[in-house]
């Protein structure tokens, strides 16, 4: 009897920024139903809900700093600002259903692999 993994395995994806964001999109259109989306702050966004000073914006023009399958086309300039990056990734996350899979506040601290049953076992801080 085959093992269906997309309902089997458990997949834990580390950091809801740009990257962990894509990926639990990308594991939920392949129809992976079991992974969790680990972030230690309090919201989605990476680096752009983790920093914020006067003047913080991308400095990668803003058509190419966004996901080729869910482009903004309304960005208020080529490079922008932490608000408006932090809304889109945000916007991102609700827009493709990806909140339920995200467990904010959830710092991963420790990862040790067990090769003898080709396992990881996670420790968490929250």
């Amino acid at each position: 009897m085959a093992v269906d993994m997309k309902k089997s395995a458990s997949i834990a994806v580390l950091g809801a920024g740009a990257a962990g964001l894509v990926m639990g999109y990308k594991l939920k259109a392949a129809g992976f139903e079991n992974f969790t989306i680990f972030e230690k702050d309090d919201a989605v966004g990476g680096t752009w809900k983790r920093h914020n000073y006067p003047g913080l914006c991308c400095d990668v023009h803003s058509h190419i700093y966004s996901y080729s399958f869910d482009r903004n086309p309304n960005w208020s300039s080529t490079f922008p600002r932490r608000d408006e990056l932090l809304a889109y990734f945000s916007g991102f996350a609700e827009k493709h259903g990806l909140m339920p899979y995200v467990r904010l506040r959830t710092a991963v601290t420790k990862a040790d692999y067990n090769e003898g049953e080709g396992t990881w076992t996670l420790s968490f801080d929250g």
